[in-house]
């Protein structure tokens, strides 16, 4: 199932709505992968719950965040606001398709990803503030890409799919086929210029979506990819993020995109070893100012 009882904060009311939440798009997942023509209704109905409950579960979490005046409640906020337009954005393209297939799945898959480490990572912080812990708390000796990648490809990867950082490693030389595979690439601007790349070998895409959805997928589609673009920009927003603590620099990151470019610069290139798979990833950039 969806819901972990890792993912808790420790508030009953919002530990609840989250479940809530969860339940709801484990429900929609199983009614698209049953059949969705034929449960189009029932879709169409859980997709709706989930909008509304989404903005109501939201105005929840803020008021409690404000009740015991959380530091970070004006980023996270900004956070909420975003996504409720996503889902908006998103709503609106399914209405004008007819909730045509490929748009429910696409939908449904960046919902998942996002709730998953939204509530992994974000609101756990929430609770760290309560139980007073170090809330900015970040792997430490990061400093080359090749570290700043390694420790966020872990530690993504554990808060959205619940992978074992223990088994993770970084690796030299490996056997994997990386000809069946699916490349996902993000240009990167404000201060800096370059791209991220993720190469990601088709039995690691489906661990992983069997990992964060609790089910085997037959073939990786939209719903399928939708979840990895999510990923993929989770895991690029953390390498940037990692980059501006580091370089005191702005660095933003475009929308991800499908790229055929596999041939990886040997020279930044890094291979890891997720435990359910090996993935590699180069990035590329330079600094506007040093």
């Amino acid at each position: 199932m969806l819901w972990k009882d890792r993912l808790r904060i420790g508030n009953d009311t919002i530990d609840e709505q989250h479940k809530a939440l969860f339940d709801k798009a484990e429900e929609l997942l199983g009614k698209i992968n049953d059949n969705l023509a034929s449960n189009k209704e029932s879709c169409i109905s859980a997709i709706r719950f989930l909008k509304d409950y989404t903005v109501y579960h939201f105005s929840m979490e803020e008021t409690y965040q404000k009740s015991i005046v959380y530091p970070d409640f004006d980023s996270h906020q900004k956070l909420h606001r975003e996504f409720v337009e996503t889902i908006l954005n998103h709503e609106k393209k399914m209405i004008e398709s007819d909730f045509a297939e490929k748009d429910v799945k696409d939908f449904s898959g960046m919902l998942v990803a996002w709730l998953l480490y939204h509530v992994a990572d974000y609101d756990q912080k929430i609770s760290a503030y309560v139980k007073k812990e170090d809330r900015e708390a970040r792997a430490a000796g990061a400093g080359t890409h090749s570290e700043i990648i390694q420790n966020s490809v872990f530690d993504v990867l554990h808060k959205m799919a619940g992978l074992d950082t223990g088994a993770m490693k970084k690796v030299d030389a490996h056997d994997e086929d990386f000809d069946d595979s699916v490349a996902i690439e993000m240009i990167l601007s404000g201060d800096v210029s370059g791209f991220v790349t993720f190469v990601y070998p088709l039995p690691f895409i489906h661990n992983l979506i069997y990992q964060m959805m609790d089910y085997q997928p037959q073939a990786i589609g939209e719903l399928e990819l939708s979840a990895l673009f999510e990923v993929s920009n989770r895991l690029c927003k953390t390498i940037c993020e990692q980059i501006e603590a580091k370089k005191g620099v702005l660095c933003v990151i475009e929308p991800p995109f499908m790229t055929s470019r596999l041939d990886i610069n040997p020279d930044e290139r890094i291979a890891l070893d997720t435990g359910i798979g090996i993935i590699e990833a180069d990035i590329i950039i330079e600094y506007a100012h040093t």
